[in-house]
């Protein structure tokens, strides 16, 4: 509760919406921290952030 409180806890569309942010420029160092510790306790959003990278990957590759 503690941790809610002082707003280091993210929401699964808060951690979407940074993860799509971060391939775009780099995010500040508490926005890291916060999406990590949210990464280190949701599948899902671990998922959205794999699959984000197959994508950036799969267009690179494309482009060459």
């Amino acid at each position: 509760m503690l941790l809610r409180a002082i707003g280091h806890i993210l929401s699964c569309k808060d951690a979407t919406r940074l993860l799509s942010q971060a391939q775009d420029r780099p995010l500040s160092s508490f926005r890291r921290w916060r999406l990590t510790l949210h990464l280190m306790t949701c599948d899902a959003c671990t998922r959205f952030e794999r699959q984000l990278e197959f994508l950036r990957e799969a267009l690179r590759r494309y482009r060459t």
